[in-house]
Order: C-alpha cells, then structure tokens, then sequence
C-alpha cells in the first residue's frame, strides 16, 4: 500500500501480527494503518506495532493506536523508539495505555 510519505509493512504468520508503519501517520494515512490493526483476529496472541519508522502522528493517528488498544487490549505492544510518538502520549495523558518495548 503506498501514499506519498507512507508506507505500510505487515507480516503474518497466524500467532503474531506485525505492522510497520513508514512516515507521516495523519488523517490521510491513518485509515491504511487501521485497516491493518483490524486484521488482528482472536488467534493472534500479539499485534505488534513496530512505530520507530513514524516520522510525524497527529490526533488522528493517535486515536487508531487507541482504538487498536481497546480493541486487543493487553495484546497490542508498541515496539522501537519514537520520540515524536512519546511527545504525543506524554502530552495527551495516554502513555499508560500502552505496553511499550524499546526493540
């Protein structure tokens, strides 16, 4: 799937889903990624977001990773570093909803 400025990686293999998002997570761009969170079914045991790619994230962008954590609840890990993502939770309040890994 390609956007100006985006990309979106996933891979699959039946117990673990990883999405890997590639620049500017906004309004545009937040559709694609919910498409991919949304394949996360019941026999996945973790949904992986890998955000260290993720160059910018707006409201918008915040509210499909929250919407992904209500979603699949404790099984849904945000993992790499990302400071323009930590900004965001840190200023919104919402950096206790979601497990972080650092890789």
């Amino acid at each position: 799937m390609q956007i100006a400025n985006w990309d979106i990686e996933i891979v699959d293999d039946g117990t673990t889903l990883l999405v890997m998002p590639n620049g500017e997570l906004d309004v545009h761009t937040a559709p694609a990624l919910s498409r991919a969170l949304e394949r996360c079914t019941s026999a996945h045991k973790v949904l992986i977001v890998d955000v260290s790619r993720i160059s910018f994230i707006d409201s918008t962008g915040l509210k499909t990773l929250v919407t992904a954590r209500d979603r699949v609840r404790e099984r849904l890990l945000l993992a790499g570093e990302n400071p323009v993502l930590d900004r965001l939770l840190e200023l919104t309040g919402t950096a206790g909803l979601f497990t972080r890994s650092p890789s």
